[in-house]
């Protein structure tokens, strides 16, 4: 056996293979082993490439320097993982603590041309010359065994490259058809042949199951039903947080079996797919092959509507206590309301004041009676029933609103296609993707305008007064009532003004 001591003192640096696979225990070898993906969690493809790099080193009698394995992680240059345990052999090999790196496939290590050649050049600075790839031993510093290395790198990335392109192109083609695709959408299940394992279809989930509530109650549920649940509460004007809250409390898991957040809920009940819609992209593309979810596209038009709106931005709703906070505005300098707890003069209770200047006041209660009893007036007024009325004709309006913008985003998808395969250029095609963009947004608009507000209906005509009362102390959706349908402004009552509160205090103007 020929060896020599590296220049650095950390490595035993063998001037030939036969040297290398006659060095015995004085090899030491470093391990790779990963696999892109792992569905059913169980390691498999690594743990094998383990057993098949540890028999290499074992036959060859050479020291285990370190195993390092990154599952379900992809080597490419799409890759949208890090690859933790990578990292780390590229520092034990920077650090010089290896004579030999042992993987089973050049894909296994690396499908990125660029990274392959990066980590063969420094391999070779530090004196790491043997690669071990499938039993095969290569040196860095032969250029035949540098060929045949590169080569199998190009194949690497060009079959990672086919890989994509198929998944794209089937992708695509599931899209196309209205095929779902990608994780099971909480609250629907899918059924595939037993035998072939194609999928059948895809139908709600109404399977019962039970939870254990805080108190220790014992429920029982379906994920179709909360589905549904979640999306009448929202358009009834419920707030985010109180639903979490009620799902938490109630021990019914989120869809990824841990506790409810707003996030979850606000993405469910805006996923176009509980409509049966097929997503392609981020935009709606057609029908899907799958029923909807819900009795109807109203429910789910109400939800979207109510949370694009911009002006939710501005309140907190969903912890709001007191009723006319950042709602009402002042009449001077249009700044917002704030609710303030004051004891002065021997009196002691909550006010709303202007939050910017100070520049009016006046007791809560005095401005929350007249504000709601105003509104629960004309609520019940028998013209407001008309009109508002009216408006609900426009759900059928709003409906071909919405279908002519899903067919328009349908064609810009068509002319996407045809930019890709070349069949337009790109001036036709940036020509057609503005008009078309354009037009969507027409429509979009026109449907969100026509139609009742979602958290009026069923709360108009001769039963306001009762419905008003049923919300009891439901304080946001009285105050996403009070928002959707009136713009208050509060008066300074001037100075020795001892004239009762009443509507000469207030600018207000309603929004219908």
């Amino acid at each position: 056996m020929v060896r020599r001591v590296a220049r650095s003192g950390n490595r035993v640096r063998f001037d030939s293979k036969d040297a290398l696979l006659a060095g015995g225990v004085d090899v030491r070898a470093l391990r790779y082993q990963r696999a892109s993906q792992d569905r059913k969690e169980q390691g498999k493809s690594v743990g094998d490439q383990g057993k098949l790099n540890l028999a290499e080193v074992t036959k060859r009698s050479w020291s285990d320097a370190g195993s390092f394995t990154d599952n379900d992680r992809s080597a490419s240059r799409h890759a949208k993982k890090d690859r933790p345990e990578f990292e780390l052999l590229i520092e034990r090999i920077e650090a010089g603590r290896g004579d030999v790196l042992v993987i089973w496939e050049m894909s296994r290590r690396e499908r990125d041309l660029a990274v392959y050649v990066k980590i063969r050049d420094m391999c070779t600075k530090v004196g790491l010359y043997f690669w071990l790839v499938g039993g095969v031993l290569y040196d860095l510093r032969d250029k035949n065994d540098r060929m045949m290395l590169g080569f199998q790198a190009v194949q690497a990335e060009w079959m990672a490259d086919s890989i994509r392109d198929n998944v794209l192109r089937g992708v695509a083609m599931a899209a196309e058809a209205g095929r779902p695709h990608g994780k099971v959408t909480y609250g629907y299940r899918r059924i595939y042949d037993q035998r072939t394992r194609a999928l059948l279809r895809q139908e709600p989930d109404t399977e019962l199951r039970t939870a254990t509530a805080v108190d220790g109650t014992v429920i029982e549920y379906s994920h179709a039903g909360v589905v549904r649940d979640n999306f009448k509460r929202v358009a009834a004007g419920v707030p985010l947080i109180t639903i979490e809250r009620d799902l938490n409390a109630r021990g019914i898991p989120s869809p990824e079996g841990k506790t409810w957040r707003r996030g979850i809920i606000r993405k469910q009940v805006m996923n176009p797919a509980y409509i049966g819609k097929r997503v392609f992209r981020g935009e709606v593309i057609g029908d899907g092959a799958w029923p909807a979810l819900l009795d109807g596209e109203g429910v789910y038009w109400a939800c979207v509507q109510l949370l694009s709106d911009p002006s939710r931005t501005t309140t907190r709703a969903g912890r709001a206590v007191h009723l006319l906070s950042y709602i009402a505005a002042c009449g001077v300098c249009g700044g917002p309301l704030s609710s303030n707890h004051v004891n002065r003069h021997g009196w002691e209770g909550q006010v709303y004041s202007c939050l910017k200047r100070r520049c009016a006041a006046v007791k809560a209660e005095f401005l929350d009676e007249y504000v709601q009893r105003t509104v629960v007036a004309w609520l019940s007024l028998p013209e407001t029933s008309e009109m508002l009325s009216a408006l609900s004709g426009g759900d059928e309006q709003a409906a071909q609103a919405r279908a002519e913008a899903v067919r328009l985003r349908v064609e810009l998808e068509e002319w996407r296609k045809l930019g890709e395969q070349g069949e337009v250029s790109a001036v036709a095609y940036a020509r057609a993707e503005k008009g078309l963009t354009a037009q969507i947004a027409e429509h979009e608009q026109r449907a969100q305008q026509a139609g009742m507000p979602p958290v009026l209906r069923g709360r108009i005509g001769e039963h306001a007064a009762q419905k008003w009362a049923d919300l009891g102390d439901q304080v946001a959706v009285k105050r996403e009532i009070i928002r959707t349908v009136a713009d208050i402004n509060l008066l300074p009552a001037g100075k020795g003004n001892r004239r009762p509160f009443g509507g000469h205090r207030l600018r207000w103007s309603w929004r219908f």
